[in-house]
């Protein structure tokens, strides 16, 4: 199973080639009606195949397989794939010897020809290659931390651009029904005008009213065009196959949980990983300033004599210490350390505020829900039949109206920013994944 996505999993493990072979690339297909276009079935079947669409489209799991499937098929995935392909071949690269043997031949044309050949080795006296094969590993590892963060912010925008969406999409249909609304308002308002039972500043109002909704709608329209577009961008594709329950958006968090993400996540392992390579290359630089000595054995003729051949050659850091390398890498050590303390104080502030952003937004959302209930359902029928009776005024029935559309935005608004609170909780503590993968 792909090591990337399976939750709880230890990050630094299988090369992403073999996890984009199984797991949840494999999810097959999703071929359903989509969940924002109108189903349009014969009346036989409109009630079964109706109950079976909800079944489907209000399923979690079905939801995040769904959003999984469409984020690991974009060509940024492709990418990764060969950017651990780069990343395995440089690891093993890097464990390899570092110094090759050399041969050589040599002939001396005099009296008595002198000629003969020689092997020679260059001793790892002090290890280099360990050195480098460590330091090869933390680049790997680098490299599967950094494809962790990329799924993490990849779903995140596909969360984002999923709650954006359908934000925008419930707002438009309000301001489109306020429309279809206010419009048959101003027909039968001409009508009761021309008979007199209203008076001109009645329907006047009337007019005012729709050209506001009107601008409204435009707005609407535009916020709904652009959260397409940031759809497609995030997930390849404006058609939504799923929908999850509402409850999945209302989960509680408690105060130990968020101590536990405080030193933890791919942005800090991330940091850390930095601080390991950046010691990988100050050993490395402090091995360059040490000298590894080059032994030759070899045979060869002078004259009539066999002769045997050895050689021993120390390089003389003489023109170049390498201490300047040296003191650089120390240096980058010191600023990896620095990053790593920075890193740590900006993931602790995102996770406090992301927490108390969620839990505050939370509790409006079910305050909300307790005062208004089921208040809004029958209002417009119930304000309508009061201003028709004469109950209420125009001018009254229309601030109705206004205040009623009001409180169905307040309700789509605060409850989209509750779902990007949660998502901003997820990112914060590198949960996105597991929490997609877990969802039931």
């Amino acid at each position: 199973m792909n090591q990337l996505f399976r939750p709880g999993s230890s990050h630094l493990l299988t090369p992403l080639t073999k996890i984009l072979m199984t797991g949840v690339l494999l999810i097959p297909t999703i071929q359903i009606s989509i969940a924002n276009e109108p189903i349009t079935q014969e009346k036989t079947q409109y009630s079964h195949q109706q109950q079976t669409y909800q079944q489907k489209t209000e399923n979690n799991s079905f939801w995040a397989k769904w959003l999984l499937n469409q984020v690991m098929s974009l060509p940024l995935f492709q990418a990764m794939e060969k950017g651990m392909l780069v990343a395995s071949d440089q690891q093993k690269a890097m464990q390899q010897s570092v110094y090759n043997p050399e041969l050589g031949a040599f002939y001396t044309d005099k009296d008595d020809d002198e000629y003969g050949m020689m092997i020679s080795q260059t001793i790892d006296w002090f290890d280099k290659r360990s050195a480098n094969s460590q330091l090869g590993q933390n680049n790997y590892d680098l490299v599967l931390l950094e494809n962790h963060l990329k799924i993490e912010n990849s779903l995140s925008q596909a969360l984002f651009a999923y709650i954006e969406f359908i934000m925008s999409k419930q707002l438009l249909e309000i301001s489109k029904k306020q429309e279809v609304l206010l419009t048959k308002l101003s027909v039968e308002l001409r009508k009761r005008e021309a008979a007199g039972d209203v008076g001109q500043i009645d329907a006047e109002m009337a007019y005012l009213s729709l050209s506001q909704n009107l601008q409204q709608i435009s707005l609407t329209e535009i916020r709904y065009r652009r959260a397409s577009a940031q759809l497609i961008q995030s997930i390849g594709s404006s058609r939504i196959a799923a929908h999850p329950k509402t409850s999945v958006w209302f989960n509680n968090i408690n105060a130990n949980e968020v101590s536990k993400h405080l030193n933890t996540g791919y942005k800090i392992e991330y940091a850390q990983k930095q601080l390991d390579e950046s010691i990988s290359h100050s050993k490395i630089a402090l091995l360059n300033k040490k000298v590894n000595p080059t032994i030759g054995l070899g045979a060869g003729r002078d004259g009539d004599e066999n002769t045997i051949l050895f050689e021993i050659s120390i390089p003389l850091n003489v023109l170049n210490t390498f201490s300047s390398e040296y003191s650089a890498a120390l240096h980058k050590v010191n600023q990896s350390e620095f990053e790593l303390k920075e890193d740590q104080r900006l993931v602790k502030n995102d996770i406090e505020q992301s927490f108390n952003n969620y839990t505050q937004l939370k509790a409006r959302v079910l305050s909300w829900q307790k005062l208004m209930g089921n208040r809004l359902k029958n209002s417009e029928k119930l304000l309508k039949r009061q201003w028709k009776s004469g109950d209420i005024s125009t001018s009254n029935y229309l601030f109705a109206l206004k205040q009623r559309t009001d409180a169905l935005v307040a309700n789509i608004e605060l409850k989209g920013e509750m779902q990007k609170a949660w998502v901003e909780w997820l990112l914060a503590s590198s949960q996105i994944k597991d929490w997609l993968y877990n969802l039931k």
